[in-house]
């Protein structure tokens, strides 16, 4: 789905994802899964270093990067329950925009004399959760030109439950994992947003996921943007339905694609469709 539209509440999977894996021992286990076990990192040698405080660049925010506390390494992971070719080049954006609040926290001077140390090593991460075959393990940028030489390579992760190997009720991404699957099927058997929220929260509860977070306030903050974010959908459906054919419109979100995206498959469609019946 896109999430690009100002009418459309922020994605409800990202809201999650962000409150859920900004804790350090939930982020690392997510860690883990991306990186396959190769990370010796603990909780003591992180901290939180993202975009979400910088009023200078609020206009685009990462969703969840933390940082070694010997500004060794910075670690970013972003969430996407659909495919894009261009998230190596998103994520290094996001990397040169942290590195100036970087540089800032620690009053260095570009300008002076001092020449500037090494800066933090990004090491970059996609965590996929969508219904597409991911068949795409990395994602890459490449600038060269003139001795200008940049080389960006993002890994892509499928976190859906089904891909896991942990799936103990103790791990923060299975618990998620687990949330949005049942979700999932529940939106694809009929049910509307609350009652596929209300069936994947008493499964979770049932099961033992996200236990201790489930109950919180911070997660009600979620059911309500779930419920927001499909009346505001069903609505522009609605609207742009009317004259395009409103089952049809229906009937493509349901499946996943956005208000926006819809129109314009029903749109060219029918474009073809007159185009055709011309030419005869």
């Amino acid at each position: 789905m896109s999430n690009d539209k100002s009418s459309i509440k922020r994605q409800h999977r990202d809201t999650m994802f962000r409150g859920h894996f900004k804790k350090p021992d939930n982020f690392l286990q997510l860690l883990k899964h991306c990186s396959k076990g190769n990370t010796a990192l603990t909780v003591e040698d992180i901290e939180p270093f993202d975009l979400e405080s910088s009023v200078a660049v609020r206009i685009r925010r990462n969703d969840v990067s933390f940082i070694t506390k010997d500004n060794r390494l910075i670690i970013l992971i972003e969430h996407q329950s659909t495919i894009n070719p261009n998230m190596a080049f998103r994520l290094f954006l996001y990397y040169i925009e942290l590195m100036q609040l970087w540089i800032k926290a620690n009053n260095i001077n570009l300008y002076g004399e001092i020449k500037m140390k090494n800066l933090p090593v990004p090491e970059l991460y996609v965590a996929y959760n969508g219904s597409e075959p991911l068949e795409e393990k990395v994602s890459t940028f490449r600038l060269e030109y003139e001795g200008l030489k940049i080389e960006v390579a993002a890994t892509i992760v499928d976190i859906s439950f089904d891909k896991l190997e942990e799936k103990e009720s103790s791990n923060a991404l299975a618990g998620y994992a687990y949330f949005y699957k049942v979700y999932d099927e529940s939106k694809q058997a009929g049910l509307t947003g609350e009652e596929a929220f209300n069936n994947a929260r008493m499964k979770c509860m049932s099961q033992g996921y996200l236990k201790g977070f489930i109950d919180k306030e911070e997660f009600v903050m979620f059911y309500k943007d779930i419920l927001d974010y499909d009346t505001q959908l069903l609505k522009e459906g609605e609207a742009r339905g009317l004259s395009l054919g409103i089952g049809k419109m229906l009937e493509l979100i349901k499946s996943g694609f956005s208000p926006e995206e819809a129109w314009h498959k029903i749109n060219d469609e029918h474009v073809k469709s007159t185009t055709s019946h011309l030419k005869e």
